[in-house]
């Protein structure tokens, strides 16, 4: 079996859980190009797939090796096709032999393992990027699982995924001509459209991920899970004692790489959208990578408390009016890879943004030697991952663990950190320098 590299520390398990929306919301003004009206963004169930500890005690053992790719496979590979604006027969050997044979090393449905004398495990909520997935990321969420976390990596449905199939709709990677805005929507221009609506269709999907999953652990509202999990859904309800629920749905971390980053800082920095939800209890916020151009400048920043919504479009994003209070903003790790730090104009936002929640610094760090891809599981597959790729993939999740079990100070005593330093490798098509960070493969530079 072509695996993926295991978690360190205890066995994880993985269930994907999906929840209807009834009725379906339609979000945003767009609707897919060649059709008539029909809605781009239509928001129909939610789905997740939760990486956790696993039990084991039970015989036989759960069967092991999660498919990495979604299927079906062909259509992930138009949906890659799309995405990567290659022709579909150049991808195909490679999405044929990681589609067909890659293996995630998770227990398929496995019980959750108790974590016993009245304790709880932490929820982790993970947004994944442009053209990721709820598998793409797995080497960071499986670290995190077996570290004691439960993570609910999100499948985004709103045309950002490679390819996404429910019922008897498939959604495709959403290009700029695939969608099309009404005709007064495009007298006042906006700056990515598209991004801006799918920014909150994704705040429905956490919002309703989150709420949707604490009913299943604290008042056994039982999910539908995919793959036959029946048996192992049992573990996830409330426990027959008076004890607390097996996961603190009180305490969340928000997680999210790339476009998915931009995610956390959309949800933290507004309204709910819509008044049919409540606050979300997030206290750390950990940041791959966020990419700031889909959201309003300058900003974002925190915000403390909101007013009642008013009443708007179903699925627009409502006018809300801050209420200051004392309420201290969420804790916040970005933790950025070299190509995002040299991006001049962007990093300079960045560093406002961090210390708008970090004030005192030391919570921005740079990984040297990095790339944009670097937190995702494409550099580590099999065949093609290298010493690097591992080294940076561990070293993400060593950190971004130490964070959020409030350690990162100590974490970074020991790593080698050091300042950014520049130099001029050579020049770009367009005349400009092309720079590089100064440092080995996994220095860490703390701003």
């Amino acid at each position: 079996m072509l695996t993926l590299r295991p978690p360190h520390g205890a066995p994880v398990a993985a269930t994907t859980f999906v929840a209807a929306v009834n009725p379906a919301l339609a979000v945003g003004s767009a609707t897919l190009a060649g059709t008539t009206n029909d809605p781009a963004l239509l928001l129909e169930e939610v789905a997740f797939t939760a990486y956790y500890p696993a039990d084991l005690s039970q015989r036989p053992r759960p069967r092991k090796g999660l498919d990495w790719l979604l299927r079906p496979v062909g259509t992930a590979l138009r949906g890659l096709s799309r995405f990567a604006g290659v022709p579909s027969w150049l991808l195909w050997p490679v999405v044929f032999l990681f589609g067909t044979a890659l293996k995630i090393p998770v227990y398929r449905n496995a019980p959750l393992l108790s974590p016993g004398n009245e304790k709880q495990w932490s929820l982790v909520i993970f947004s994944h990027g442009l053209g990721g997935s709820r598998t793409a990321y797995s080497q960071l969420c499986t670290e995190m699982a077996a570290a004691g976390k439960v993570v609910l990596a999100i499948e985004h449905r709103d045309g950002t995924a490679p390819a996404c199939t429910f019922g008897s709709r498939t959604v495709l990677y959403y290009r700029d001509e695939d969608v099309v805005f009404p005709v007064e929507d495009q007298s006042e221009p906006r700056v990515l459209p598209l991004r801006a609506d799918q920014l909150v269709f994704r705040q429905h999907e956490v919002y309703r991920t989150y709420a949707t999953f604490c009913k299943l652990v604290r008042e056994g509202v039982v999910l539908e899970a995919l793959d036959g999990a029946e048996e192992g859904l049992r573990s996830w309800l409330p426990a027959a004692t008076d004890g607390p629920a097996l996961v603190n749905c009180d305490d969340v971390a928000l997680v999210g790489h790339s476009f998915g980053g931009c995610t956390a800082l959309s949800v933290l920095s507004s309204a709910p959208p819509s008044s049919a939800y409540e606050a979300l209890p997030i206290s750390k916020v950990v940041l791959y990578d966020p990419w700031l151009e889909p959201l309003p400048s300058p900003g974002p920043t925190p915000a403390t408390s909101f007013s009642e919504p008013s009443t708007t479009a179903a699925g627009t994003r409502p006018e809300s009016v801050l209420k200051p209070d004392s309420r201290p903003p969420e804790q916040m790790l970005v933790i950025n890879s070299q190509v995002f730090s040299l991006w001049k104009d962007h990093f300079t936002r960045l560093v406002g943004v961090v210390d708008a929640w970090q004030p005192n610094g030391r919570r921005l760090l740079t990984l040297v030697g990095s790339q944009h891809h670097s937190f995702s599981d494409f550099p580590v597959l099999p065949l093609i991952r290298t010493k690097s790729a591992s080294k940076l993939i561990d070293l993400a999740a060593t950190l971004s663990l130490a964070f959020l079990d409030d350690t990162l100070d100590a974490a970074l005593e020991r790593v080698p950190t050091k300042p950014m330093e520049e130099r001029i490798i050579g020049k770009r098509k367009d005349g400009r320098p092309k720079r590089t960070l100064v440092g080995e493969v996994g220095d860490v530079i703390v701003h």
